[in-house]
């Protein structure tokens, strides 16, 4: 009798299927225009954010099956729960899914197996040449929303026959899980998010109070505006176009990117942090991250820099007057072909290390760091060292 042999991806595959099937979760709309605050409760899901048009609050939120079983369908359903509840000055939604779901899903089941075909797959050769990118290139890539379609899913994956013969795998065969949970959001509330395991996109710009707590959650961001907001994300993923104002702490988060930076604190730990543009009265404390600073923005006036085991990649500034400072021991800086290493201190105490420029300027960038590494670069930074 031969073994059924199924290969998970994502999704839990049954053989009884049904065509495409759409199932409402969760649909509402509240008047909130005296209302302060929404605070939202998520846990598994993918939320997309978009301006109201009104005073309204709207809650759209349904889940699309295509070739699942009603068997499987249940129970994927039985498992995302969604309320809501009108508090004093506030709206509470909690939103949560047992099975982590994504905008879209797909998943495949053969009897014997699938496999990578190996002809169709580029890889891309490792470079060490980092070139300076613009700010524009950070905005571009936050705001896409291109989601990946069935055929470009199976253009790498083919079945195995019982003969072990390679064949293409029909798409009766693929099982897709959309996720439809749109939220239309009046200008006029303060957000608090207590995020895990979703996925947060917003199509808006914000300049309502921000409290964000998150765990393995991927947010992207337009532009966020407001002095109190306040960050703090563990895992996950964070895009955004600007940031300014509020403090922000990533802590393990796998890729930050930011277009632009302007009165902001950054607290970061074991992240890598990308950075199209640094605008005023910018300040970043760190332990053991990655950081790529591309660009200032003219009369930036003050950029600090706090780290601990650091890796530092940063673009001078251009066309404009300014004045570097690094302070610390143990730290190597590279600018070219030229190497500066300055050695541990044993007694633990930093002086300065390198200086660029005139302390006169009204533009300065003051680094302080111990046990770490400073690239500078002017079109293109090698890390090869």
């Amino acid at each position: 009798m031969t073994v059924l042999s199924r290969i998970f991806i994502l999704l839990l595959i049954t053989t009884w299927q049904v065509k495409a099937q759409v199932k409402e979760i969760y649909k509402e709309s509240f008047d909130v225009e005296n209302l302060m605050d929404l605070n939202l409760d998520l846990e598994g899901v993918h939320v997309v954010i978009v301006p109201s048009e009104d005073t309204k609050i709207h809650f759209d939120y349904s889940v699309e099956f295509e070739n699942y079983s009603k068997k499987d369908m249940n129970k994927i359903l039985e498992g995302i729960e969604a309320s809501a509840q009108l508090n004093p000055n506030q709206i509470d939604i909690k939103a949560h899914s047992v099975n982590t779901l994504s905008d879209v899903s797909f998943s495949v089941e053969t009897l014997f197996g699938i496999t990578f075909e190996g002809d169709y797959i580029s890889f891309k050769e490792p470079t060490s040449i980092n070139f300076r990118k613009g700010k524009q290139y950070f905005m571009a890539i936050n705001s896409s929303s291109r989601t990946k379609s069935l055929k470009e899913y199976l253009k790498n994956l083919r079945e195995v026959d019982g003969k072990g013969k390679k064949i293409k795998i029909s798409t009766k065969n693929v099982k897709i899980l959309t996720t439809n949970f749109i939220i239309k959001l009046p200008q006029n509330l303060n957000l608090n998010i207590k995020a895990t395991n979703s996925n947060m996109r917003f199509n808006l710009d914000l300049e309502s109070r921000l409290s964000v707590t998150a765990r393995n959650t991927s947010f992207k961001f337009q532009n966020i505006t407001n002095s109190l907001n306040s960050f703090d994300i563990v895992n996950g993923n964070f895009r955004s176009n600007s940031l300014r104002g509020g403090s922000y702490k990533f802590d393990h988060v796998d890729d930050v990117q930011v277009a632009e930076l302007q009165d902001v604190i950054l607290n970061n730990e074991f992240t890598t942090t990308k950075i199209g543009e640094i605008g005023n009265n910018v300040e970043i404390i760190d332990f053991n991250s990655k950081f790529w600073v591309h660009n200032f923005s003219n009369g930036f006036t003050n950029f600090k820099m706090d780290t601990v085991y650091s890796e530092i990649n940063l673009f001078f500034p251009e066309d404009m007057d300014y004045y570097i400072e690094t302070f610390g021991h143990n730290t190597v800086h590279y600018y070219g072909d030229i190497i500066t290493e300055i050695a541990p201190s044993r007694e633990n105490q930093s002086s300065k290390m390198m200086v660029i420029g005139k302390d006169t300027s009204p533009n300065k960038i003051l680094i302080n760091t111990t046990h770490g590494i400073i690239r500078f670069g002017e079109d293109f930074i090698d890390t090869s060292n």
